[in-house]
């Protein structure tokens, strides 16, 4: 009697954290990647643990501390209390969740009390979107939190400047850009500017897109989504639990064409290509 072989693990889709200080425009940028409104954007800092999104149809589970999950509404989750939850895992169909998971970190200020979330995620991040406000930029608490992450995750990562809209001249968005580049430039694979609430105003329009930094922002998705393949040596947790403890060419080429509107059709996985930008089909 011949004897099946076992069941080969399915790849695990690249995982992108969304990390920063309180109140430095993750959710925002969660729901301007996702292409809807799902993360709670005025919620305080220390009231939610992780987020996790992956694709499927919708649900949201709360994962409590021993692994035992439950049901939670989509759009209320102000019951939920970040001492006997390890995370929120939310399933929903989003573009950009065919090509990678997106993990909203809870907002932190101070390194010397660092939760335990940031051991037990981090290392199933393949890389970061760090938000910094323009407007105090790079503070040193957030470079001494940033120093405690791998130098190889430095090499896949973004450094996000929020609120640049905020600045009132363009001398100024120069000014903090030139200072965060010469202080946090070599720590990042790029450091950009972005409006959020500007784009997630505008995100049906590739113009509003362009002039909010959120047109260079999926750039770099697109193309360090592609440049992603250690992923494929590991497998994706289930989906009421968490996942087990355990420098390219910065800017695409001048005269490039911009990938239009944020995510959707633009950031997928190719069927046959593993990670693809660009890809206009879902797969099978």
């Amino acid at each position: 009697m011949t004897q099946e072989s076992p069941p080969v693990p399915k790849p695990r889709k690249p995982c992108v954290a969304l990390m920063g200080e309180f109140s430095a425009g993750k959710s925002t940028l969660a729901n301007l990647l996702l292409g809807q409104d799902r993360s709670p954007v005025q919620v305080t800092a220390t009231q939610l643990p992780p987020v996790w999104y992956r694709q499927g149809a919708p649900e949201v589970l709360r994962i409590a501390s021993d692994g035992a999950s439950e049901p939670l509404p989509m759009d209320n989750w102000s019951q939920v209390r970040p001492d006997d939850t390890r995370m929120i895992s939310v399933a929903l169909e989003a573009d950009i969740l065919h090509a990678c998971d997106l993990i909203d970190m809870p907002g932190t200020a101070d390194p010397n009390m660092a939760p335990d979330f940031w051991s037990e995620f981090l290392p199933q991040v393949d890389l970061a979107i760090w938000c910094t406000p323009a407007n105090q930029a790079w503070r040193q608490s957030e470079a001494a939190l940033w120093e405690q992450v791998p130098p190889l995750l430095w090499t896949k990562s973004l450094l996000l400047i929020t609120r640049i809209d905020q600045m009132q001249t363009e001398r100024d968005r120069a000014r903090v850009m030139a200072r965060v580049q010469g202080e946090a430039g070599a720590l990042f694979r790029d450091v950009l500017p972005i409006s959020l609430t500007g784009a997630l105003a505008g995100r049906d329009d590739d113009a509003v897109l362009a002039a909010t930094g959120a047109g260079a922002l999926v750039q770099f998705l697109c193309h360090a989504l592609e440049g992603l393949d250690a992923p494929a040596r590991r497998t994706l947790p289930p989906a009421d639990q968490p996942a087990p403890k355990t420098r390219t060419e910065n800017r695409a080429a001048p005269g490039a064409k911009s990938p239009g509107r944020v995510v959707p059709r633009r950031i997928t996985r190719s069927k046959s290509h593993g990670h693809r930008a660009g890809s206009e089909h879902r797969p099978a």
